[in-house]
């Protein structure tokens, strides 16, 4: 009977697998959409319609109405992409197979790094059992390792190399024929199309049809970084081992996410637009400042961020309208933060950012006579990424940063504020955000006590 129950559950798990595999085949071939093309042509439509009747204006007519044939396809775009979206998340992308394959990678690989997995953790206490019976062996046991070791040689390593390279192309292969690997070939790419900024965008304050077709094509943009982060979160969750495996995407994604973002927020000094134009700029940049805030988490901050693209991004969490925004801004920018070795003056920037401006800034604005501070989440985010950041005296920056800048003695003048601004989020209206501020307070607590000492 459970032989008999298994095979059902695994054609069913087959029939669902191919069923969202025509699905997102089907929705390939409708978001093949030029939003370029179709923004400037919308806009020329938009300016050509006279305010006339259009009984007196034939011709307008017939532009009004293939005005509203391409809002109505934009609709249908944006239908396909939540479906494939919500296909992408409830199915968790058929990532059990290519999980299973990365697992097997890892187990594979362990013998190049000597590290092993995390699995072999739970095995330390064992591990410690054994050392004790055997810590009487002495010199002995020192000659039995230099037998093993002179045992392993040149020709034991490459066994190892190719193994470790088999279990990587199996993972890769176990990817490109799941439904991961249909959304990651047809489905990514045309996100990408579809994400990217407009002509439109800059169309919203002139007229009231040219502020709705700049509205819908914000909506598009958003709509496609929306799906793309959800992609990009399941690989996150699932199978970081393929970001590992195709850095040159990553690479990619990130400058193209950096330009989405350039384009939204422009110069400094071309900072201010018109409000309508303002809020959806705001609105698409949102959705992108999360999509990198996914994609470097999910490889432990490696992404080539380059100086003046951190710059950037200071500026926008400076600006940020909301703090939904500064939030992701803060996060994206702690992930930076984490690169090493070779990225001091980066960590730097970021580290006293974090500290002077989002945590210490919000503390001073809270403290003062009548005032207020509702940025506990980006004080929140901020403190946890630098417990992160300096959570070890051996990363190459901690020493130049965390103890030649005085972070420490900064940190503990915060513990008081912390405190105070605790108390201003009411525990019955906001519990998990007052959870979070108070924690985030008793860690904080726990890492200058933590650092106080380390170097001792």
């Amino acid at each position: 009977a459970d032989k008999r129950g298994a095979d059902v559950s695994a054609e069913d798990a087959q029939v669902w697998d191919n069923m969202t595999r025509a699905v997102l085949e089907i929705v390939s071939g409708f978001i093949s959409f030029d939003p370029h093309e179709a923004a400037a042509r919308a806009l020329h439509l938009a300016e050509t319609i006279p305010v006339a009747d259009v009984i007196a204006a034939p011709e307008a007519s017939k532009q009004e109405m293939e005005l509203d044939r391409l809002g109505a396809r934009m609709d249908y775009i944006q239908m396909a992409l939540e479906l494939a979206a919500n296909i992408f998340t409830d199915e968790g992308a058929s990532a059990e197979d290519a999980e299973k394959a990365e697992s097997e990678s890892e187990d594979t690989a362990e013998p190049a790094d000597g590290n092993g997995s995390d699995d072999d953790m739970g095995n330390d206490e064992d591990e410690e059992d054994d050392d004790a019976e055997h810590e009487d062996d002495g010199d002995e046991g020192e000659a039995d390792l230099e037998d093993r070791d002179a045992d392993f040689d040149a020709d034991d390593m490459n066994d190892v190399l190719c193994d470790e390279g088999a279990a990587k192309k199996e993972t890769e292969e176990a990817v490109r024929q799941s439904v991961l690997g249909v959304f990651i070939d047809a489905i990514v790419p045309s996100l990408l199309r579809l994400a990217e900024p407009t002509v439109a965008m800059t169309c919203a304050a002139e007229s009231a049809r040219l502020a709705s077709v700049a509205e819908d094509f914000a909506a598009l943009n958003e709509r496609a970084l929306g799906c793309f982060n959800n992609f990009l979160l399941v690989i996150e969750e699932s199978l970081k081992a393929w970001f590992r495996m195709h850095a040159d995407r990553v690479d990619a994604w990130w400058r193209f996410l950096i330009g989405v973002a350039e384009r939204l927020v422009g110069s400094a000094a071309d900072a201010d637009p018109a409000a309508a134009d303002r809020r959806l700029r705001y609105m698409v940049l949102d959705r992108a400042i999360g999509c990198m805030w996914t994609l470097a988490r999910g490889v432990g901050g490696e992404v080539p961020a380059t100086p003046d693209q951190i710059e950037g991004l200071i500026f926008v969490c400076s600006t940020a309208p909301d703090h939904a925004l500064r939030v992701k801004a803060v996060g994206v920018l702690g992930n930076i933060a984490r690169r090493q070795p070779g990225h001091v003056d980066a960590n730097r920037r970021i580290g006293l950012f974090l500290v002077d401006h989002v945590i210490a800034a919000s503390l001073q604005a809270n403290a003062q006579p009548g005032g207020t501070c509702a940025a506990v989440e980006p004080v929140a985010e901020a403190l946890d990424l630098l417990f992160d950041i300096y959570g070890d005296m051996a990363y190459d920056y901690d020493e130049p940063v965390f103890v030649r800048e005085k972070l420490l003695p900064r940190l503990r003048q915060m513990l008081a504020p912390m405190r105070s601004l605790c108390k201003t989020v009411d525990r019955r209206k906001h519990r998990s955000l007052r959870d979070r501020c108070d924690l985030a307070t008793q860690n904080l607590r726990a890492f200058i006590e933590y650092k106080a000492t380390e170097r001792k």
